[in-house]
């Protein structure tokens, strides 16, 4: 009976290590303001040095790999935004600040679009100077636009435009260049992309070379599929296996350029929207060719009993596209069961609440009552009573 694990951030976290959105922010940030940091801040930041011990022997962190990232870091754009928003719980809450940021860059252009330009061209010799009304005094709107330097602001909240992301014509100024500003974004998440792939190859490859051999956590060795939301090979490497993981967004060693960041789509109400594909998941997962297949494999083979185990996923809606090709394939087969593992009561409401809203009251009501789709606590002996069951054994014995 073939078992499919489908893994998130939480499964790494379940190990300790330093994966969340917050450590991750927290810390860039160290590096950023101190002149050394060892190991401890690793402990310190994810407030998990009993986990860690449990798994992992304690390692000295590589001094010039963290010098060369902080030279990265320092002129960022998309790094110097978020390095003051500790109250982003997850990576789903910082790919949704992403997709508001470039909301918020397109509705201001259109404002200025239709406010400046529409009306008159600017000679190119004069300062370009507005006051705050001109994006009806909305500090967070200006303090954003300043942050990505599409415009200078001095203290009094007057606005200067950066002539680099105008459209020059006959020496006057005539439109704002949303391919210029799009371009240079998408730069710096190119950037962005390279601090991360950084990040993770100094605070969490080394712990697989540095694992304690007696770590008793084994009860995913029957899995016999592996596909995972997360870029590291924590699976393989704690549970030592030959099973091949799938990369869903890319993986951390396969290049920056591989990494899937960012955001599901553009509204369809924004202007000049083709400039912003480039930031949407599935045109980076096309571009980079990264997996993109799923369950296509599986799928082949109709005729065998599947248990799926989802793992650390929060199953919300930025990967509904994933969540209702697996439900999909259990309402079109035989499959047995879809196992949700959850780490406390509190996890299991929210996993249940994003279930609901992507699938709807009534197929997860349906597939509950006739035990298709099953809550499991992680630390559970019903969870390990599922791993080891061979239902397709089962069916020959009937």
């Amino acid at each position: 009976m073939p078992n499919i694990l489908i893994t998130g951030n939480g499964f790494d976290l379940s190990f300790g290590l330093p994966t969340a959105y917050s450590h991750f922010i927290t810390i860039l940030n160290e590096i950023e303001n101190n002149a050394s940091i060892d190991y401890e801040l690793i402990p310190k930041t994810t407030l998990s040095n009993n986990i860690l011990k449990q798994h992992f022997k304690e390692f000295e962190l590589d001094k010039t790999k963290i010098d060369l990232l902080k030279i990265e870091i320092k002129d960022n754009l998309w790094f110097n935004y978020f390095k003051n928003e500790y109250d982003l719980e997850s990576w789903i809450d910082f790919e949704i600040k992403i997709e508001k940021i470039l909301i918020l860059i397109l509705s201001s252009s259109k404002n200025l679009r239709d406010q400046v330009f529409s009306i008159q061209s600017i000679n190119s010799t004069e300062e370009i100077e507005f006051k705050s009304i001109l994006f009806q005094n909305n500090v967070d709107v200006m303090k954003c636009l300043e942050k990505f330097k599409i415009i200078e602001l001095s203290e009094y909240y007057e606005i200067k435009l950066n002539k680099k992301y105008l459209i020059e014509k006959y020496n006057h100024y005539i439109d704002i260049d949303i391919k210029a500003i799009t371009d240079d974004l998408i730069k710096e998440l190119d950037q962005f992309k390279k601090i991360f792939n950084q990040y993770f190859e100094i605070f969490v490859t080394p712990f697989y070379d540095n694992k304690i051999s007696h770590s008793n956590d084994n009860k995913f060795l029957k899995i016999d599929y592996h596909y995972t939301f997360n870029f590291t090979t924590t699976f393989e490497k704690i549970y030592n296996t030959q099973i091949k993981t799938s990369y869903l967004h890319g993986n951390i060693g396969g290049g920056s350029n591989s990494i899937v960041l960012g955001i599901n789509d553009i509204p369809n109400n924004q202007i000049d929207r083709k400039y912003f594909l480039p930031f949407t998941k599935y045109f980076q997962k096309l571009n980079y060719q990264t997996n993109f297949e799923f369950i296509s494999i599986i799928k082949k083979n109709k005729s065998l009993k599947y248990q799926f185990f989802f793992y650390g996923h929060s199953l919300d809606n930025s990967d509904k596209d994933y969540i209702n090709e697996v439900f999909d394939f259990i309402d079109k087969s035989i499959s047995i069961k879809i196992i949700v593992i959850y780490h406390d009561d509190n996890s299991k409401s929210k996993l249940l609440i994003n279930l609901l809203d992507i699938r709807g009251k009534d197929n997860i009501q349906s597939l509950m009552k006739s035990q298709i789709l099953i809550f499991r606590k992680n630390d559970s002996q019903s969870l390990i009573d599922d791993l080891d069951q061979d239902l397709n054994k089962t069916i020959y014995n009937l």
